[in-house]
């Protein structure tokens, strides 16, 4: 657990903390495809190495459904993040989302993201295979 927690941790914190600094400012707005984007591409690091991390529990899998499940986990993190910014909205009166499709957008900012880092990921171990 704490070598997963050294490894990846950093990732989604920095995403958190880049975006609360800019949260309040007039670059929040510009960035907003960027923060989401390097938010996927955090999830998405983050559970493909947990699935390298914990082989005892997850047991052995392909290579594929290690991209999948991870893939899929970010998006569903992305999900979930679009439905708290729901719920401050409604409960706290905040108006982070504008529109539907401003949401929209979001989700695939942090697509895009994940696929991104996915793809370098297998980029980067296929080419440590061949040499």
């Amino acid at each position: 657990m704490k070598a997963f927690l050294l490894r990846t941790a950093w990732a989604p914190l920095a995403v958190i903390i880049f975006h609360q600094a800019i949260a309040h400012t007039s670059l929040r707005k510009p960035l907003d495809f960027t923060v989401h984007s390097l938010g996927g591409a955090a999830m998405a690091f983050c559970m493909w190495h947990g699935i390298a991390c914990f082989p005892a529990i997850i047991g052995r899998i392909t290579a594929f459904a290690a991209y999948f499940f991870s893939f899929c986990m970010a998006i569903t993190i992305g999900v979930f993040w679009e439905f708290i910014e729901q719920l401050s909205d409604t409960f706290r009166g905040t108006h982070i989302q504008i529109s539907i499709s401003e949401t929209l957008k979001d989700l695939w900012a942090d697509a895009t993201g994940a696929s991104v880092v996915l793809l370098l990921v297998m980029i980067v171990r296929w080419r440590g295979q061949k040499a």
